[in-house]
């Protein structure tokens, strides 16, 4: 199912050799657009005037253009060069959990190009939701520079571990990044493989697989909707172009480095005689226990590992709830009307919005949707520190999210709430870009 290519990749000369201005890579790269703040990104712009935030995340007023002009006089300049060969990309990252400290097994992924399809043939599947304002927004970004700065994250199933096994033992790999260090709670490592035997059995290899988006939709159907425009002028939908790809990393289901945090929720705006008898409330589906806000987050993973569905809730005077759903997880369903699959309905997330959010505070799905009343963030601490400081009046922590989640509700046809997965670590932006002109 998966057309899978290999493309010159763009990068930062790191050596003289490469260039007469090589950069200081722990310099000049970024997160991801879409989680850095304001700060973070005053902070890349100070770091280095070659900071590839200035084209993914620009603050000028005319940032497209910006980025158009300012990608054209890196690669003019030779900050920027671009790989002779087509290539696969294989990226190590190597990370420890941000909640426990403990190391983690190394995530492997491999960099290429995507075929874009629309998610009716089953080849490419989504897990969330979009917003059409990011989508215009990256869109824009991408007709301006005629090039993908960043890549979006994509998962295939591998249960026998074949193309990680072939990876071991295909020895015709090229170290183009040997390893930066500390960006984003991880280190990363670039090798490239463009031999046409090592591309060919890794295309193979991929072939029948379907692959699920785990980050990166706006971006992908941004790409989609940019490949219909590109045709659509051209007028000959049967030729291939450049614009019918799009820039993925790609990881199996199966790594065992693969990592999905939760994002929790910040809720102000809500009547204070609701929190007032939100304890009585939640009885009537959770058992209800009184634990202070720092125990919540073991006391959710100690009933994740016994099966059972537990949310926190982060009270004003640093009181907190350990709401325990009464029912088994095959019982879920019946308690959320709607049309969404059962798979959808298990979701920590959909409990928290159907039997909480929307049935105890009057928060609507599309009042969810919207935004405003509800805010987010991964970090267990900061969903603390909000409600204390007087800028939440609570907070619901949830548990973590595992793959299979994902590909179920996927499988299923159906969708996650927006904001209900994050993949820990984030793909470091900047490390392998793609230029449409030079495929």
């Amino acid at each position: 199912m998966a057309d899978i290519v290999p493309f010159r990749g763009v990068r930062y000369a790191a050596t003289a050799e490469e260039s007469a201005h090589p950069a200081d890579l722990a310099k000049v790269l970024a997160p991801p657009y879409d989680v850095i703040s304001a700060a973070e990104q005053a902070e890349l712009y100070e770091k280095d005037p070659h900071n590839v935030v200035r084209l993914i995340l620009g603050r000028e007023a005319d940032k497209y253009t910006r980025a158009a002009s300012l990608y054209k006089d890196w690669t003019d300049e030779g900050v920027l060069v671009s790989d002779e060969t087509p290539s696969i990309y294989v990226y190590h990252q190597s990370f420890s959990d941000p909640v426990t400290g403990e190391p983690c097994p190394d995530r492997v992924g491999l960099i290429c190009l995507l075929k874009l399809e629309d998610y009716s043939t089953g080849k490419v599947l989504p897990h969330e939701n979009t917003l059409t304002a990011a989508k215009a927004d990256r869109l824009d970004l991408l007709k301006a520079t005629n090039a993908q700065f960043e890549s979006i994250y994509g998962l295939y199933s591998d249960p026998d571990n074949a193309v990680r096994s072939f990876l071991g033992e295909f020895d015709d790999r090229a170290p183009i990044i040997e390893r930066v260090e500390g960006l984003i709670g991880s280190s990363h490592r670039i090798e490239r493989v463009d031999s046409p035997d090592g591309i060919a059995a890794i295309q193979e290899l991929l072939r029948d697989k379907p692959i699920f988006i785990a980050d990166g939709h706006h971006r992908y159907e941004t790409s989609l909707n940019y490949s219909r425009e590109v045709r659509a002028a051209q007028g000959d939908p049967s030729h291939p172009i450049a614009a019918d790809y799009i820039l993925i990393t790609l990881t199996a289901f199966e790594d065992e480095g693969l990592l999905v945090l939760p994002t929790h929720r910040l809720v102000n705006n809500v009547d204070p005689a609701l929190i007032e008898s939100l304890p009585a409330k939640l009885a009537q589906n959770f058992e209800v226990e009184s634990l202070a806000p720092n125990e919540l987050e073991a006391a959710i993973t100690s009933q994740q590992k016994k099966g059972r569905k537990a949310i926190g809730v982060v009270l004003p005077e640093n009181k907190g709830l350990l709401a325990t759903l009464k029912v088994s997880e095959d019982e879920i369903p019946s308690l959320i009307p709607g049309p969404n699959a059962p798979a959808t309905k298990k979701l920590d997330v959909s409990v928290l919005h159907h039997l909480i959010l929307r049935d105890l505070f009057g928060i609507s799905l599309e009042s969810l949707a919207a935004g405003g009343q509800v805010r987010y963030t991964r970090i267990t601490r900061e969903a603390i520190d909000a409600v204390s400081s007087g800028t939440a009046q609570l907070s619901f922590l949830l548990g973590r999210p595992s793959v299979t989640d994902v590909r179920d509700v996927s499988l299923a046809g159906d969708k996650m709430p927006q904001k209900s997965t994050y993949f820990y670590p984030k793909l470091l932006s900047g490390l392998i870009m793609r230029d449409l002109t030079l495929d």
